[in-house]
């Protein structure tokens, strides 16, 4: 299953006189959990340019495993996570074909 994940810095959750430490012990450890999804092809998309804030397509088994992944990251408590599913391109079309054919067959 895909899923379209964004997340976004909690204002004030990191100060400027903490960041140093906070980036160190906790966000570069994250990205790099998330680069290395990425090189394992679980995961594709990246850092918003300018922002504090970042989106990607994961792979995944289930929903558990969303929140497991996610849950599992040390910036998780930093972060306002948006989770969507995805239906794929091919599941869209069938089921879009399906109701077009359906409406041409009720004309008749």
């Amino acid at each position: 299953m895909l899923y379209f994940v964004t997340a976004k810095l909690v204002e004030n959750s990191v100060s400027a006189e903490a960041f140093p430490q906070v980036f160190e012990r906790v966000i570069r450890p994250s990205l790099e959990a998330l680069a290395k999804m990425a090189d394992e092809k679980k995961l594709t998309g990246g850092v918003l340019a300018g922002q504090r804030a970042g989106a990607f397509i994961l792979e995944a088994q289930s929903n558990e495993e969303v929140d497991r992944i996610l849950g599992g990251l040390p910036f998780w408590g930093l972060l306002n996570f948006t989770v969507t599913p995805l239906v794929p391109m091919r599941t869209a079309i069938e089921r879009d074909q399906k109701q077009a054919d359906a409406m041409k067959a009720s004309r008749h």
